[in-house]
C-alpha cells in the first residue's frame, strides 16, 4: 500500500489524506445521527407512549375515584339540587372515564393490550352496577342502592383501581427499561465514538505520517544534494524514484548533476590538452551542451580556434621571416664580398693613376725629348684613355651596385616593420589568450627586439649608402673630368708637333687632375671599405634574425595545431 501511495501524485496524496479527514468526519457524523436517532427514538417512546399511559392510568385511577364521590353524594344527597349536581358531575365522570379509557387504547403495545382489556371489562361490569344502584336509587330503594354500591362497585372499584395499579407499574418500568437502555446507549455511542475518533486519529496519523514521510525524505535527499552542489561538490547521487512530481523532479536533478559531472570532465580534458599545447583537442560530449550549455562549448571551440590560428600566423610568419633574413643575409654577403672586389679595383685604380701622374712628370721634365717620346705618350695616352674608360665603368658599376644596395635596404626596412607588427599581433594575442599566452609574449618581444635592431641596422646602412653614393657622384664627376683630361691630352698628342711649347703647362694642369683624381680615388676606397664593413656586419644582423626566426618557429612547433584553409595576413 506504502509503494502505491509513493507513487502517486502529490495532490492525490494530499487528496487521500484530506479524504481520510472526511471520511473519519463522516463516520462520525453517521454514527452520531444513528445513535441520536435511536436515542431519541428511546426518548419519544417514552414521551409519546409509557409516560402518557401512566399519565392516563392515574387520571382513570383519580375519574372512577370521583366518580365513587359522585355516587355517594348522590345517595346521601338532601335535596333535589344536590342530587342533580351529583348526577351531573357522575355523568361527566363517567363521560371522561370512556375517553381517557379509548385514549389509553391508542397508547398501548401488543403486551399492554392484556391490561387494557381487564381495565375495559372492568369498567363494563362497573358501568352495570352502577346503572342498577342507579335505577334503585331513582325508585326510592336507597338501602338496596347503598349495598350495590358498597358491595358490587366496591369490588368493582378496587380492581379497576388494581388495573390501573397494574398498568401504572407496568408502564412505570417500561419507561425505566427504556431509559436505562437509553443510557446504555448513550454510554455504548461514547465509548464507541471514543474508539472511533481514536481509529481515525491513528488512521489520520498513518496516512500523515506516509505521506509527510514521502514527501520529505525526497526533499531532504534533493536538499542535501543542493548543498553539496553548491559547495562544489558534484559526486552526488539520488535515490528516491517514484512517479510522482518528487521522483520526475528527483530524476530531473539527477540528470542534471549527471550532465555538470559530464561536462566538467569534458571542460578538464579541454583545458588539459590545450594546457599540454594540443589546440586540436575537441569535444566528446557536444550533445550534453544543450540549452545554456551551448555557449560555454561555442566559447572554449572559440579559444581553441582562435589560439590555434594565432599559432599558425605566427609559424608561417616565423617561416617568412626566416627566408626573408637568409635572403637578406645573402644579399648582404654578397653585396660585402662586391663591396671588397671593389675596394681592391679601385687600390688598383689609385696605383694606376699614380703611375699615370708619374709619368705626366717625367713629361713635363723631359719636354724637351716630346717629339721623341711622343710616340710612347702616344701610346701611354691610349693605355691610360682605356684605363680611364674601364675606371668610368667601374665607378657606374660601384653606383649601380649602391643602387642594388639602397633597394635591398629598403626590403630589409620592410622586413622589420612587417616583423615588427607581427610581433605586435602576437603580443596582442597573447595577451587575449592570458597564462597559456605568455610564452607567446616573450617570443611577440624578443621578435619585436630584433626587428627594433634590424630596422636601426638597416637605417645606418642606409645612411652609410647614401654617403657611399655621393661619394661616388663626386668620384664619378672627377673620373668624366679626368677622362676629358686624357682625351685633351691625346689630342695633344695628337697635335704634338705643333703644341710642343704647350706640353710642360698641359703636363702641369694633368698633374693637378690627377691629383684630385688620386684624392676622389682615395675617397671612394674609404667609402667602399665603409661599405663592406656595413654589408658585414648587416649580414651578421640578418643571420641573426634568422636563427631568432628558427627559434620562434621551434618554439611555435611546440604546439599540436590545426591546418587551415587559409590564414589571413595581418
Amino acid at each position: 500500500m506504502i509503494h502505491y501511495i509513493k507513487n502517486l501524485k502529490i495532490r492525490r496524496k494530499l487528496h487521500i489524506l484530506i479524504g481520510v479527514a472526511l471520511l473519519g468526519m463522516l463516520i462520525i457524523s453517521g454514527m452520531s445521527f444513528f445513535l441520536m436517532g435511536q436515542m431519541n427514538e428511546m426518548t419519544s417512546d417514552i414521551a409519546t407512549s409509557w409516560l402518557p399511559s401512566i399519565d392516563v392510568a392515574r387520571e382513570l385511577s383519580a375519574t372512577i375515584s370521583n366518580i365513587r364521590l359522585n355516587e355517594l353524594g348522590y345517595l346521601t344527597a338532601s335535596s333535589d339540587d344536590e342530587k342533580e349536581t351529583s348526577l351531573q358531575r357522575l355523568n361527566t365522570g363517567i363521560g371522561s372515564m370512556d375517553a381517557l379509557l379509548d385514549t389509553y387504547g391508542k397508547l398501548i403495545d401488543k403486551e399492554e393490550g392484556e391490561f387494557y382489556g381487564k381495565a375495559k371489562n372492568l369498567w363494563i361490569q362497573y358501568k352495570e352496577a352502577e346503572e342498577k344502584m342507579m335505577a334503585l336509587a331513582a325508585q326510592g330503594h336507597m338501602e338496596a342502592a347503598r349495598a350495590i354500591q358498597n358491595g358490587d362497585c366496591e369490588a368493582l372499584f378496587q380492581s379497576l383501581n388494581s388495573a390501573f395499579e397494574e398498568i401504572i407499574t407496568y408502564n412505570t418500568k417500561g419507561s425505566d427499561d427504556a431509559a436505562a437502555e437509553s443510557a446504555s446507549l448513550y454510554r455504548t455511542a461514547t465509548l464507541t465514538m471514543i474508539a472511533v475518533v481514536i481509529a481515525i486519529i491513528l488512521v489520520g496519523v498513518f496516512f500523515s505520517f506516509v505521506i509527510i514521510r514521502l514527501i520529505k525524505t525526497p526533499i531532504s535527499e534533493m536538499e542535501k544534494a543542493a548543498i553539496k552542489m553548491a559547495e562544489g561538490d558534484l559526486d552526488v547521487e539520488i535515490s528516491y524514484t517514484s512517479k510522482d512530481e518528487l521522483g520526475v523532479l528527483a530524476a530531473q536533478v539527477g540528470k542534471l548533476i549527471h550532465k555538470l559531472q559530464v561536462i566538467i570532465d569534458d571542460e578538464n580534458k579541454f583545458l588539459a590538452k590545450m594546457a599540454e599545447g594540443d589546440f586540436t583537442v575537441n569535444s566528446a560530449c557536444e550533445e550534453e551542451y544543450t540549452g545554456g550549455f551551448s555557449p560555454l562549448l561555442v566559447s572554449f571551440q572559440g579559444i581553441a580556434e582562435k589560439l590555434n590560428d594565432t599559432m599558425l600566423q605566427i609559424s608561417q610568419s616565423s617561416s617568412q621571416v626566416a627566408s626573408g633574413a637568409n635572403q637578406v643575409s645573402n644579399g648582404a654577403q654578397a653585396l660585402a664580398q662586391g663591396a671588397t672586389e671593389q675596394a681592391s679595383s679601385v687600390q688598383e685604380l689609385a696605383a694606376t693613376i699614380n703611375e699615370i701622374s708619374n709619368k705626366v712628370n717625367q713629361n713635363a721634365d723631359n719636354a724637351r725629348q716630346a717629339s721623341k717620346a711622343a710616340g710612347c705618350v702616344s701610346i701611354k695616352m691610349n693605355v691610360s684613355k682605356e684605363k680611364m674608360q674601364q675606371m668610368t665603368q667601374a665607378m657606374e658599376d660601384i653606383s649601380s651596385c649602391s643602387n642594388e644596395i639602397g633597394k635591398i635596404m629598403k626590403i630589409i626596412e620592410d622586413i622589420a616593420f612587417q616583423t615588427n607588427i607581427l610581433a605586435l599581433n602576437a603580443a596582442v594575442e597573447a595577451a587575449r589568450a592570458g597564462t597559456a599566452g605568455k610564452g607567446f609574449a616573450v617570443v611577440a618581444g624578443e621578435v619585436r627586439n630584433l626587428a627594433n635592431k634590424s630596422k636601426e641596422a638597416s637605417e645606418n646602412i642606409s645612411a652609410l649608402i647614401e654617403n657611399s653614393l655621393k661619394a661616388v657622384e663626386n668620384g664619378t664627376r672627377i673620373v668624366g673630368d679626368t677622362a676629358q683630361s686624357l682625351i685633351q691630352a691625346v689630342n695633344g698628342v695628337n697635335e704634338v708637333t705643333d703644341i710642343i711649347g704647350q706640353i710642360s703647362e698641359a703636363s702641369s694642369d694633368q698633374a693637378d687632375s690627377i691629383s684630385q683624381v688620386i684624392m676622389g680615388i682615395d675617397q671612394i676606397s674609404s667609402v667602399v671599405q665603409t661599405n663592406s664593413a656595413t654589408a658585414e656586419e648587416s649580414a651578421a644582423a640578418s643571420k641573426e634574425l634568422s636563427n631568432q626566426s628558427q627559434l620562434m618557429k621551434g618554439l611555435v612547433e611546440k604546439f599540436k595545431l590545426k591546418s587551415l584553409q587559409h590564414i589571413p595576413v595581418r
